[in-house]
């Protein structure tokens, strides 16, 4: 009977294993969804609130090996952007710093649009303000100044 349980998580690490690797290269995954993300700018710099939803085997590959294993899906997600510091990862968010993602000009903070690594359900980009612009559906930030 303890040789059928070991088969049978063997074979679920198997099935893991073998899943992940070749579903991250696609630009939507189906293993991650990104219901989420919200943008708060302060200077030239934004700190990033994503939060998303795991399919089943990433959620037990997740639970099983830490989630500081989506740290690289998370990075994919921002390839545009030049520094990008993921401070924390729990089971359905993530917390980032992007750093010098706008350019001071004339007095004024200019963002430049940049492409998502995927799409996004909801994005909401925050002004120091506390203004906010929201965008259903995104796979690129906007031009915004500040």
């Amino acid at each position: 009977m303890k040789s059928i349980i070991h088969i049978l998580i063997a074979f679920m690490f198997v099935m893991i294993f073998s899943s992940l690797p070749a579903t991250a290269a696609t630009e939507d995954s189906p293993y991650i969804h990104y219901r989420q993300m919200t943008m708060n700018f302060s200077g030239t710099d934004a700190t990033v609130t994503l939060l998303f939803k795991l399919d089943t085997f990433a959620q037990a590959y997740t639970l099983l090996m830490g989630s500081h294993n989506l740290k690289g899906d998370i990075r994919k997600m921002f390839f545009e952007f030049d520094e990008v510091t993921v401070y924390q990862i729990g089971k359905d968010y993530a917390t980032l710093r992007i750093n010098n993602v706008s350019q001071l000009s004339d007095g004024y903070y200019l963002h430049n649009s940049r492409a998502l690594g995927s799409s996004v359900d909801m994005l909401t980009m925050v002004y120091p303000s506390g203004a906010s612009k929201q965008m259903s559906n995104a796979k690129q930030t906007s031009n915004i100044f500040y």
